[in-house]
């Protein structure tokens, strides 16, 4: 009877403003090619589940975009980040799915990137982001890299703070590099 009669007190042909069912979860992030031209892309966040210290995602994003598509595939990334009350930090980042190339155009390869660049996000707030170098001849999928989780860090800090800061969190390059560490 209450929903009938919330449509009968609303006058015909007005209809109040609803969300889109799933859009809290699309994501904007800022896609950077090989020529360093930005371009605005959508990411999307699986899924998020909140504890009381951390907050855990799964986000899906295109890493490159500069190769056929059957190479260009959604990325899968998962990352652990600590509420605090000046911003969130990374404690875990590792790939499910890896959607890029299995060996960059230089030689780099996924287990050299998980194992060597990836770990230095560990500890890092949004602005620490930044100062991370990128690996020569796997460009396009390191500052993507870093695009997808400036973007998700902004998200996590408008969302959730703590009113105190969750200690460092010990880098475990095992658990960096696969998914074994969930």
């Amino acid at each position: 009877m209450l929903v009938l009669a919330a449509c009968i007190s609303s006058p015909a042909g007005t209809s109040s403003p609803q969300a889109v069912p799933g859009s809290a979860r699309i994501l904007p992030v800022t896609h950077i090619d090989g020529f360093g031209t930005e371009t605005d892309e959508l990411a999307w966040i699986a899924w998020e589940f909140e504890a009381q210290t951390f907050v855990r995602y799964q986000i899906v994003y295109i890493s490159c975009t500069c190769r056929q598509e059957s190479v260009n595939k959604q990325s899968m990334l998962f990352l652990e980040i600590a509420k605090g009350k000046t911003g969130g930090r990374i404690h875990r980042i590792f790939f499910d799915f890896w959607g890029d190339s299995q060996v960059m155009p230089e030689g780099y390869t996924r287990k050299q990137i998980e194992e060597g660049f990836v770990p230095q996000f560990v500890n890092l707030k949004s602005p620490d982001i930044a100062k991370i170098d990128t690996i020569s001849g796997a460009t396009v999928t390191t500052v993507n890299l870093k695009q997808i989780t400036k973007a998700v860090l902004a998200y996590h800090d408008a969302k959730y703070t703590a009113a105190v800061e969750a200690p460092l969190y010990q880098v475990d390059a095992t658990s960096a590099a696969s998914s074994q560490g969930w």
